[in-house]
């Protein structure tokens, strides 16, 4: 799919049938509408009725705050490295948009390809090989791949 999750939820089975069988189609349609819906619901629920069930049965020093403190200390510190990590990815992608462009050299010769290279990258165009389980296996410049396939 090349769709988020949510808009996906509101394809119709039509809509599905399109990229694949009718049987693929109501198969998704009835995950993404029906099964994976009532499975997050569901977790939430058993896990709302276990604490419930945890408080019930806790006692008093079970119940206050310096029993709870290490617990709280460490979903802070999972959630401020997650904040880090946001930040930090966000200023990532920031510094990777801008565009990075090698000087021109006049001496070099231009190299005549039947791919289409973007201005700016100065012909960095290579071809990369895959094995069977997705792995790069060997690279090669585009000049290289032209000559082996002419």
């Amino acid at each position: 799919m090349e769709y988020p999750i949510i808009d996906v939820s509101k394809q119709s089975v039509a809509q599905f049938a399109s990229e694949s069988s009718k049987a693929k189609a109501v198969r998704a349609v009835a995950w993404y509408r029906f099964v994976r819906p009532t499975l997050v619901l569901g977790t939430w629920v058993l896990a709302a009725l276990y604490i419930r069930w945890c408080l019930a049965n806790a006692s008093e020093e079970e119940l206050s705050l310096d029993a709870f403190m290490p617990g709280i200390m460490g979903i802070g510190i999972v959630a401020l490295s997650m904040v880090l990590w946001t930040f930090g990815r966000q200023m990532d992608l920031m510094n990777a948009n801008r565009v990075r462009r090698m000087p021109q050299t006049n001496d070099a010769p231009q190299p005549q390809t039947t791919h289409e290279i973007p201005e700016g990258d100065a012909g960095r165009c290579l071809v990369a090989y895959h094995d069977d389980d997705g792995m790069i296996s060997h690279v090669m410049s585009v000049p290289e791949f032209e000559r082996q396939v002419a």
